[in-house]
């Protein structure tokens, strides 16, 4: 799959799941507005160009260009008014995308989205799509997630499992304004002995 497909899944699972962490108290959001107090920031960039900047009060996050294909339909007021929580969604001159939201909705999100990651994890396991994965082992910040499978149908199947995960980890990842890093291991159920194994993002250049 080339990289700019991948980008493009990527900003689309940004996006879906920003809309799902979309629900604070106004009266939150209104006092956040009226508190002017301005503390040192927090910025980090992800290997993948995604910034987050973190101050006292709220959180940027700047999708580059290269994620969005297309912006010439997109409407500012329209996006804010639809999605509570999220105070500011501008388009800069560059094409990159800011979207400004309070520290706590950040965190609501953030929380929203490690939850939605371990159940699509989970959801593999026996899956219809993935019979032949049976255990799904992560460690923090799924830096590290390990597939047990059953070797033989694992191996006469046309899997793309890693790329989903590697997809799916670092989204939340760099949402999270970490690192853009997991190994995805597969490994044979039964004899625990290892088949392959995967990094992201490194797989993605290759």
């Amino acid at each position: 799959m080339r990289k700019e497909i991948v980008f493009l899944l990527i900003l689309v699972l940004v996006m879906n799941l920003t809309l799902v962490g979309c629900g604070s108290k106004k009266e939150e959001v209104e006092k956040a507005d009226k508190d002017e107090t301005v503390l040192e920031s927090d910025e980090e960039e992800s290997a993948e160009g995604i910034t987050v900047d973190k101050s006292l009060l709220s959180v940027d996050i700047t999708l580059p260009s290269t994620l969005i294909e297309d912006v010439s339909d997109f409407n500012e007021e329209e996006y804010i008014a639809e999605n509570e929580g999220i105070k500011a969604a501008k388009i800069n001159e560059d094409g990159s995308l800011t979207l400004t939201m309070t520290k706590k909705k950040h965190e609501e999100i953030v929380s929203e989205m490690k939850e939605e990651v371990i159940a699509s994890l989970s959801g593999l396991i026996e899956s219809e799509d993935t019979p032949y994965i049976k255990e799904v082992e992560y460690n923090k910040d799924f830096k590290q997630v390990m597939l047990s499978v059953d070797r033989e149908a694992y191996e006469d199947a046309f899997d793309l499992t890693p790329l989903f995960v590697g997809i799916l980890v670092g989204t939340y990842q760099v949402y999270a304004g970490e690192e853009f890093y997991t190994e995805v291991i597969i490994k044979d159920v039964d004899t625990g002995v290892e088949i392959n194994s995967v990094v992201y993002p490194d797989a993605l250049e290759d």
